[in-house]
């Protein structure tokens, strides 16, 4: 009697991390994999294990670096996968948790919901095809 095999997960590449201050910007390169939340049909473990992992992700790459971003401030976030989101709807439901945690840190304000919603940071997406996946941050200010 034959039995089928486990199916193994395939494996992704990610990006290194990376992290530049100049005069007016702080870039920070993560090795984040981002997925639509608003597509995402998982059970609640594993989206808060994801969302977890992100803000984890995020606060070692900036906490580092937040004495060097004065407000107001303009945010890029910038996902590198091999395919592409929805420009519209998904985009920007895949940086969810990390507008979240970036907002957080910036301002200092950990009281959930609070911080993304400063109006002195405006917040803009992109996307960008690579064989990795990761994503980049860009304050300027």
């Amino acid at each position: 009697m034959k039995v089928a095999g486990r199916v193994k997960k395939r494996s992704y590449a990610k990006l290194d991390m990376f992290s530049e201050v100049s005069q007016n910007s702080l870039r920070v390169t993560l090795p984040i994999r981002t997925i639509s939340e608003a597509n995402s049909f998982e059970p609640w473990r594993v989206k808060y294990a994801r969302h977890k992992e992100q803000k984890r992700l995020v606060a070692l790459g900036l906490n580092p670096l937040r004495q060097h971003v004065k407000l107001p401030c303009r945010l890029m976030l910038t996902r590198f996968a091999p395919d592409a989101l929805d420009v519209f709807d998904n985009l920007p439901m895949s940086f969810k948790y990390i507008v979240d945690a970036v907002c957080a840190i910036i301002t200092g304000d950990y009281r959930a919901g609070h911080a993304d919603s400063d109006t002195r940071i405006s917040i803009a997406c992109d996307q960008e095809k690579s064989d990795a996946y990761g994503i980049r941050i860009v304050i300027t200010w």
